[in-house]
């Protein structure tokens, strides 16, 4: 007589014999769109409106890590980008982060600076709700540098200096084992989009 195996063994075992279709049934709660640099080349990715260096990349949690979809794990899927999408977003909750507001000396709020040691703190910025949490500060759309995975700077849209603030942004980019970007999006209800870039030369 064979073997019964219960559940939480099988799983490991179906993963090892068939990686595709193993993580076709993993827990969608590991979903995750990433903002992620295109000179990583991920093998699967969709872009940003306007952006030249930067990519949105299906990805999911495991082993507390972020990984790519390769193109054999999407193809299992069987699901459109919209799909996935809606399904990632289902995952995105609060952050545990420390943020700061810069202000210059006449007390006039320039940035926020925010923070964290969780890999997906990048991608709070493709949350539906994120541009209104700082309307009373910044109003309906904000302006957003994310160097690497774990720090971004939110300025305004109308009459920002963020271009005052290169030095900053450059290094959190360069100093990171994770970096993101250098481009900067705008986010507003309408979604992300590229609008410049830093100049790293």
């Amino acid at each position: 007589m064979g073997r019964i195996f219960a559940l939480p063994v099988l799983l490991p075992l179906l993963a090892a014999l068939f990686p595709g279709r193993a993580l076709a049934q993993q827990d969608q709660a590991s979903w995750h769109v990433l903002i992620e640099p295109a000179f990583m080349h991920p093998e699967v990715s969709f872009p940003i409106s306007g952006a030249k260096r930067t990519l949105l990349v299906p990805g999911y949690m495991s082993g507390g890590d972020l990984h790519y979809f390769t193109k054999k794990e999407w193809d299992a899927q069987g699901l459109t980008w919209d799909a996935f999408r809606a399904r990632a977003a289902r995952n995105a909750t609060e952050k545990k982060v420390s943020g700061e507001l810069v202000r210059d000396h006449k007390k006039v709020v320039q940035y926020a600076a925010i923070s964290s040691g969780d890999p997906l703190t990048a991608t709070m910025v493709l949350a539906p709700d994120f541009a209104k949490k700082f309307t009373d500060i910044f109003g309906p759309s904000v302006l957003v540098a994310i160097p690497n995975r774990f720090t971004l700077f939110v300025f305004p849209t109308l009459a920002s200096e963020y271009k005052d603030y290169s030095q900053q942004v450059i290094s959190a980019y360069h100093d990171s084992a994770y970096p993101v970007s250098l481009e900067v999006f705008e986010i507003s209800a309408a979604g992300i989009k590229a609008i410049g870039v830093y100049d790293d030369e």
